[in-house]
């Protein structure tokens, strides 16, 4: 792998790193977690195998606190567990803030593996506070529906159907958002082997802002009907994408 050109690629400028010829294929044989999805430049990850959990840790409405947990896990030895009882609407939920990196796309990829109850769903959420506005791309699971919908700037709109889970064979499931911080529009969703064209659709505005940070939430939202469990790991997230 060349490294005579700090901060350059192989033939055009990179923010992150020196060049190499396929980042994506060094990463894999060097064991990364960062597997599934190799285009752009890794900015942060998390595998969940430290002692602690890095991120902000609540739960809400009788929901249960986040806790890093062994007994499922995609890569290593643990993952990070979501549980909300069966009662009232709880939350479970993960929150961490990141410095803004330079306008463009922005990409967040974790891996989940959740239970279906009727009604309850995943939420993830990812804020753009670019120092004037907040943009927020948020997203819903329905493992029992098996659907996915965005907040857009026009409202909620289905974009996938037929996103079923198991928490047979120790299955997960990978999903990757992208968008463009430059335009606050969605541009593609992957989840499994599928690549979701979302680029017709703006983020919602959420108003002014001074902070210039990227901020995360994933979050397990239960029902009465039911017990709720999820468990997230390996978390990426890349910006100076495609």
């Amino acid at each position: 792998m060349p490294r005579g050109q700090p901060d350059y690629g192989l033939t055009a400028q990179t923010v992150l790193a020196a060049g190499i010829a396929d980042p994506g294929e060094a990463a894999a044989r060097l064991g990364s977690i960062n597997v599934y999805y190799r285009r752009g430049w890794t900015l942060w990850m998390d595998n969940f195998e430290a002692p602690a959990l890095k991120w902000e840790a609540a739960s809400f409405g009788g929901g249960i606190v986040p806790v890093l947990d062994s007994s499922r896990a995609w890569t290593g030895a643990q993952s990070v567990k979501l549980a909300c009882p069966a009662a009232g609407a709880p939350i479970s939920q993960l929150y961490r803030c990141f410095p803004l990196a330079r306008l463009g796309k922005v990409g967040a990829e974790f891996w989940i593996q959740t239970n279906q109850v009727v009604g309850s769903y995943i939420r993830f959420l990812l804020g753009i506070y670019d120092g004037v506005n907040l943009s927020s791309a948020e997203m819903e699971y329905y493992p029992q529906l098996g659907t996915i919908r965005l907040a857009t700037s026009v409202g909620w709109i289905l974009v996938a159907s037929d996103i079923y889970m198991t928490q047979a064979g120790q299955y997960f499931l990978p999903i990757k958002l992208v968008v463009d911080m430059d335009t606050e529009q969605f541009i593609r969703l992957l989840v499994g082997e599928r690549e979701i064209d979302i680029s017709s659709y703006l983020m919602f505005n959420a108003g002014a802002t001074v902070f210039r940070v990227i901020g995360v939430i994933l979050a397990l939202y239960g029902v009465a009907g039911g017990a709720t469990e999820a468990y997230i790991d390996n978390f990426i997230l890349t910006v100076s994408e495609p």
